[in-house]
């Protein structure tokens, strides 16, 4: 996988082994951790005709965020590895964990004979069968997990899109006219997505949102909040990401998507009805936790469509009618992208379905949620 800062991407795990234990058991654990999304430096997938080996098993050493150590009978026997191990050993002088042991047909007798050190240290066993490993694997490199959205089947059907002036005192022109639409079946997610979810991404290479105090870690105690200060093309790219490691086509939901999901077929002003109520969303602090505001679903289930954060929509900000077939749609076209659901400090007329905001694709100060076609989840 290809991010914008490729040029500054460390990789998430560096895989050390023997030779004699690459086809039984280390090339399937590198490819099984890069189907999960990780960056991993092997040397069948880094190394290049012409570099030169010290030097690129040093940038690896390096650069890694941990290093999997697979020990073996045959391992403790060869230099090399006994040497990457050394290098990642001596990154732990901080007291930072960077070695992750994986015993491979060895005991912790075989262990302790070759590094009494080595053997004090928790590891997981290959007996248990590579998925264990993997599993075991994540809960450090990935403590929070992948975490794929929940998705609610919105189904086909017309649905009133835009504002009726006598019906809604707030309505605003660019909301109008209200006009009626028709969609196909389509998937979009529960809530926002989450700190949690989004670090996931991060951690595969992408920046990190610069309101994470620390390095490719969310905010703590944050975890469960939406991610916020995500441009347009950091969305774009999360839903390519998450559609890679997935296998499904995941993407972000149009403005009209976004709006029937909000508010249902019968034009209600606000996901549950036409009267204000500010105990059913979030739009006074910060941002909540997804689904904190439960009383405020809408028809179809969907949490947080008002309130907490700004969500991108795929749609270039043009004025109604909405015309699925004209450019707005584009996704290489230029210009202002569709912001919908308010946030945490938005009044009511600011927390209403059909709201509609715009910002350059560029910026950096918004959530989203994403979508998908009827053949995925």
């Amino acid at each position: 996988m290809a991010y914008e800062n490729d040029e500054e991407m460390d990789w998430d795990v560096f895989i050390s082994h023997a030779w004699e234990d690459k086809e039984s058991f280390a090339r399937p654990l590198a490819e099984a951790l890069e189907a999960k999304g990780l960056r991993v430096w092997f040397d069948e997938f880094t190394l290049r005709v012409g570099d030169k080996l010290r030097r690129s098993i040093d940038h690896g050493l390096a650069n890694s965020r941990y290093g999997v150590v697979i020990l073996s009978p045959n391992f403790f026997g060869k230099e090399w590895p006994r040497k990457e191990l050394d290098g990642l050993v001596a990154r732990e002088t901080s007291g930072e964990k960077v070695v992750l042991p994986v015993w491979h047909n060895i005991s912790a007798d075989q262990i302790r004979e070759y590094s009494p050190t080595l053997a004090d240290r928790v590891a997981v066993s290959s007996d248990r069968g590579l998925e264990h490993v993997v599993s075991e694997l994540l809960k450090v490199i990935q403590p929070f997990g992948l975490f794929e959205p929940e998705m609610i089947l919105i189904p086909a059907g017309e649905f009133l899109m835009g504002s009726d002036p006598s019906v809604d005192k707030d309505a605003r022109p660019y909301e109008q006219p209200q006009h009626t639409l028709y969609l196909p079946d389509y998937y979009l997610a529960k809530t926002p997505v989450t700190n949690a979810q989004y670090a996931a991404f991060v951690w595969s290479g992408y920046r990190t949102p610069r309101h994470w105090e620390i390095w490719q870690q969310p905010p703590r105690d944050k975890e469960d909040h939406p991610v916020i200060y995500v441009s347009w093309h950091d969305a774009i790219a999360y839903c390519h990401w998450l559609s890679e490691v997935t296998g499904k086509p995941y993407r972000l939901p149009s403005e009209a998507e976004w709006e029937k999901g909000a508010r249902g077929t019968d034009g209600r002003i606000y996901p549950w009805g036409n009267r204000w109520d500010a105990k059913r969303c979030n739009t006074g602090g910060y941002t909540t936790p997804v689904g904190a505001y439960s009383q405020g679903a809408s028809p179809y289930g969907l949490l947080d469509m008002v309130g907490n954060v700004w969500e991108w929509c795929s749609s270039l900000n043009q004025d109604y009618p909405y015309n699925p077939d004209d450019d707005r749609e584009d996704l290489e076209a230029r210009g202002s992208r569709v912001l919908r659901g308010g946030w945490w400090s938005n009044d009511p007329g600011g927390a209403r379905c059909a709201f509609r905001n715009g910002a350059s694709p560029g910026s950096r100060g918004s959530g989203f949620r994403v979508a998908a076609s009827p053949a995925s989840p």
